[in-house]
């Protein structure tokens, strides 16, 4: 029979045998001399592109659930009807309030507050009355009302006695107290619950004697668990244009 073994060869210099498998320095023979350090490489890189994945999951993750951007967009939105009691109501296409009007009436006031900030311009763009009051017309009036709670939204034009806003059919204007309301509370968003357009918003009212302050004298803003009170806000959000109108308040 043939001998089914490798030749072998001595290596004079160190007596080691070599053959096919191994070479003189007895290491063993490999058809690609790079295979183990590529292998180590590639698992290197999978082991990268594993944790770079992961990370970006993560970071998806933390995007999506992360609210405040939209928290502070619906919060400004809504600070004008903060500012006065909303009664509870189911839809503002039946549903009547001062409030409502009121709240319409401070939106344009304060815009153009800040207007006049941003501007650096003492000038108001509206007529100012003995009593400090701007003149605004009706149909700036009426397209605040409509932003805050619809184009459907009833709106009957009254003056209001209790805010000092008069309504003048002569004029075809409010004149419109031009300052600051202070409802004695802060409001704060505690959740926002998104379905389809429509937006559920907690809102809980903290009273402004219960605002702490910081070792600077700087106030802590107030969260949720202050609260003394809390409303349930329902928006309406538009497809076209991303701008919300309020569809209901309930009280808790």
């Amino acid at each position: 029979m043939e001998n089914q073994h490798e030749p072998v060869q001595m290596n004079t210099d160190n007596e080691r045998p070599v053959t096919r498998r191994y070479n003189k320095r007895g290491k063993r023979r490999g058809k690609y001399a790079y295979a183990a350090p590529l292998g180590v490489l590639i698992s290197l890189l999978s082991i990268v592109g594993v944790v770079a994945l992961i990370v970006t999951g993560v970071s998806a993750i933390r995007k999506a659930t992360d609210t405040s951007v939209l928290k502070e967009e619906i919060y400004y939105f809504l600070e004008p009807a903060l500012v006065y009691t909303l009664a509870p109501f189911d839809s503002a296409a039946t549903t009547e309030q001062d409030a409502f009007l009121n709240a319409a009436a401070y939106r344009v006031m304060q815009a153009e507050q800040i207007r006049m900030l941003r501007e650096e311009d003492e000038i108001c763009i509206y007529p100012v009355d003995d009593n400090g009051r701007i003149a605004v017309p009706v149909e700036e009036i009426t397209a605040s009302y409509q932003v805050l709670f619809g184009d459907d939204a009833l709106i009957t034009h009254r003056s209001i006695e209790d805010s000092g806003l008069e309504y003048s059919d002569s004029d075809a204007c409010y004149y419109v107290p031009f300052e600051t309301v202070n409802s004695g509370y802060r409001p704060v968003i505690d959740y926002i619950k998104r379905r389809s357009s429509t937006y559920e918003v907690r809102i809980g009212f903290v009273p402004n004697t219960d605002i702490r302050l910081d070792e600077h004298g700087n106030e802590i803003d107030p969260t949720p668990d202050m609260a003394a009170h809390f409303q349930i806000y329902t928006l309406h959000r538009h497809k076209d244009d991303g701008t919300y109108h309020i569809t209901a308040c309930a009280d808790e």
